[in-house]
């Protein structure tokens, strides 16, 4: 999977200012980016792939924590919804195709849930206008170019709009300004720290094609896996290369679990764990939550300021 790349020469190590960028960055200038927004271009291209992920991905209304969501397949429905095309061995109508009849479909909604849903990710983010000095409704003032980015967004907002050159950001998952670049999507529950399906007291007495059914669910796991810890490793150069930062500014990441590593990776700089750091809220109540959410991922509580938006 190809990934982009920061260089020595073109890594600002002088850099005072970190920003860690997630998708409320792009909502709050106006760009539909929102999961709820990819819901309903997934209804209105692939159907089939929509009534994969309401049927079995245990998402909220609006697809909100989707990629929580993909760690919670719903295997049982999988299986039991599919369970017509397991047919006897006795069945009058007997065909050697029924050997493999129901892991075929099983692997079909696999495919949905994990391939395809990325690769219509993948075609919605690349739908996304994103404005341009003369296209936008509203900008923030306080962006320090000379800063260094770490995006978890897909879009080039911070280089069309805010004129940030390619070698400040760091797209952890993915630019979609990259035409062949696959964008990264998927859950943090390591699949090596689950048991797989066919680890039962009575796996002999079990038909071989669910057997064979529960390998493909397996895998599924693995593919639909967001491996934060590969990614770390790969850009090693720039958590490790962090040492001048004294600010960081939050600018619309949920800080949720799946990317609590990222936030371990650059915490374990000694300059970032003693860097005052800014969080940019919507309302008070939304101040006071992600204030107690950055104490849970290791920032000390006294570093912690919120700002408003609008006061950004």
């Amino acid at each position: 999977m190809e990934q982009f790349r920061l260089t020595a020469t073109s890594y600002p190590t002088s850099a005072n200012k970190l920003y860690v960028i997630g998708n409320g960055f792009d909502l709050w200038h106006g760009i539909p980016s929102s999961y709820g927004d990819f819901k309903q271009y997934v209804r209105h291209h692939d159907h089939n792939l929509f009534e994969a992920v309401e049927n079995y991905l245990p998402t909220e209304s609006n697809w909100s924590d989707l990629e929580d969501a993909l760690a919670n397949v719903d295997v049982d429905g999988i299986i039991y919804n599919l369970g017509d095309f397991m047919v006897s061995y006795s069945a009058d109508d007997w065909s050697d195709s029924y050997h493999h009849d129901f892991q075929y479909e099983v692997d079909l909604v696999v495919q949905r849930l994990s391939t395809e849903l990325r690769t219509q990710f993948g075609q919605w983010i690349r739908t996304l206008k994103i404005p341009t000095p003369d296209t936008a409704t509203k900008c923030l003032t306080t962006i320090d170019k000379g800063a260094i980015f770490l995006s978890f967004n897909y879009t080039s907002t911070l280089k069309d709009l805010y004129g940030v050159a390619d070698g400040h950001v760091l797209h952890i998952h993915g630019n979609a300004a990259q035409q062949d670049q696959e964008l990264i999507l998927g859950h943090s529950w390591n699949p090596k720290q689950r048991k797989s399906l066919n680890d039962r007291p009575d796996i002999e007495e079990v038909d071989t094609r669910l057997m064979e059914a529960n390998n493909i669910l397996d895998n599924y796991f693995s593919t639909t896996f967001k491996p934060s810890q590969q990614l770390i490793q790969e850009h090693s150069q720039f958590f490790t290369q962090l040492n001048a930062i004294d600010t960081v500014c939050v600018l619309g990441h949920s800080l949720s679990d799946v990317d609590r590593p990222y936030f371990q990776a650059i915490l374990s700089r000694k300059s970032i764990a003693t860097a005052q750091w800014y969080i940019a809220c919507r309302s008070n109540e939304d101040c006071e939550k992600k204030s107690a959410r950055l104490t849970e991922l290791g920032v000390n509580s006294r570093r912690v300021v919120t700002v408003l938006w609008e006061d950004f």
